[in-house]
């Protein structure tokens, strides 16, 4: 077994400290009790951006961030408990800001004059890399909730932001309108013109959608053919307004351009009036429901009628 001996601090000798001052990668500052810098050491001087000489003739007061309350409690603390550990902003030369983890110390010399030490870590890189990864996150959170094909939501989103809308409709009191949509003839076009044409009409129908809803509203496609809407106070008067808004969008010849042919879509509407507990599952299940009777009201005014005797 190995014993590694411990050296008392004071057989290390001040060449030493000296040495780590100069060397370490933290910035390191001393100053007096009111703000006079002593002595910066060259990692601080590259994390301020100014030179040493400069550091020490602008003092603490020409270094801190003024509008930054965290100086104010940080000097209270370090003042009460003799040392402070905490994010501040400080100035670099230029005027630019930096955040800087600083832990600081109060010490008596051997002469017994109070002085503050500094230690400051540059967390600009940790920073950027917290950033990153919340922004990596929110894209994940995305992909996950998200149709790539036409941007709405899927099935997963839709189970937020739907629940979402019936709580604010739950708590204002307000109805609810719900859209199901399910493109017909997919299957068709993309045996006719090719794959890209089944999903050039899926897009063309999300497009439909976004033009003739509200940006507050909530579209999803929960299906490979099937698309929902959800919302809140729409007027009777006003569903028949959205209901002519898509159809005309599906029939401009821009949008059969695109997709190749005529896209087909039948749609059934249903309500949540206020007060109403229906769940999502619920109104998703009714409103396809009423799809398909408006679907086979179509094919029934379609049949020949039987001559009457």
């Amino acid at each position: 077994m190995v014993i590694h001996e411990i050296v008392p601090a004071e057989r290390v000798g001040i060449a030493a400290y000296h040495a780590m001052f100069e060397h370490t990668s933290e910035g390191v500052l001393f100053s007096t009790p009111d703000g006079r810098i002593t002595a910066a050491n060259p990692a601080a001087a590259a994390l301020l951006g100014l030179g040493r000489d400069e550091i020490c003739r602008l003092g603490m007061a020409g270094l801190v961030d003024h509008e930054d309350p965290r100086w104010g409690l940080a000097i209270a603390e370090r003042d009460r408990s003799g040392s402070w550990v905490g994010m501040v902003r400080f100035r670099r030369g230029g005027g630019r800001m930096v955040e800087v983890e600083a832990t600081t110390r109060k010490f008596c010399d051997p002469e017994g004059a109070v002085q503050i030490l500094s230690i400051l870590h540059d967390v600009a890189g940790r920073l950027a890399v917290e950033r990153e990864m919340e922004d990596l996150s929110a894209r994940l959170l995305e992909l996950a909730q998200g149709d790539e094909l036409t941007g709405f939501q899927n099935r997963r989103g839709l189970l937020v932001a739907g629940n979402r809308l019936l709580q604010v409709a739950d708590r204002e009191e307000s109805d609810v309108r719900v859209l199901f949509a399910d493109v017909e003839n997919v299957q068709e076009l993309n045996e006719r013109l090719g794959l890209h044409a089944g999903d050039a009409a899926l897009q063309a129908v999300a497009r439909a959608l976004s033009v003739a809803f509200r940006k507050g509203d909530v579209l999803a496609r929960i299906g490979g053919t099937q698309f929902l809407a959800l919302a809140r106070d729409l007027r009777e008067a006003d569903c028949a307004t959205v209901m002519r808004r898509i159809q005309a969008h599906l029939a401009d010849p821009g949008t059969t351009e695109y997709v190749g042919g005529t896209v087909g879509v039948s749609f059934g509407w249903t309500t949540r009036q206020a007060g109403d507990p229906a769940s999502l599952a619920e109104l998703v299940t009714r409103s396809d429901r009423g799809m398909l009777e408006a679907k086979e009201a179509r094919r029934a005014a379609r049949r020949p009628q039987a001559p009457r005797t």
